[in-house]
């Protein structure tokens, strides 16, 4: 029979998958960041956050879980990816005028 020690370990493991799969979702929406820059698309595209948010609920009720915890989780996370798609488009609207003025005052940008 387990103890309490090896149920925590155990917790603490799945924590630490639950953390890397929200990195790679994070990096992964970098990638779309830089797409939706380049395509002139908007960052927030409320049909997707909903869809998103509806099909997630509809997942975790499917294995017992009170749905509406994974709504609210959802738009935490997707929360939080707006603000790094945000932050990464000033990043990159800062290195386009950056390279805008720069050639416009005759500067190498190589």
């Amino acid at each position: 029979m387990k103890d309490l020690k090896d149920y925590r370990q155990e917790i603490d493991r799945l924590d630490e998958t639950l953390v890397q799969v929200l990195v790679r979702r994070f990096a992964i929406c970098k990638q779309v960041a830089i797409y939706k820059k380049k395509m002139g698309i908007p960052v927030m595209q409320p049909a997707r956050v909903k869809a998103v948010q509806e099909r997630c609920a509809r997942l975790g009720e499917k294995y017992g879980i009170n749905p509406n915890f994974f709504y609210e989780l959802y738009e935490r996370i997707i929360f939080e990816t707006c603000q790094i798609e945000d932050q990464l488009f000033q990043d990159l609207n800062k290195s386009e005028k950056s390279v805008t003025n720069s050639s416009k005052n005759g500067e190498s940008v190589s």
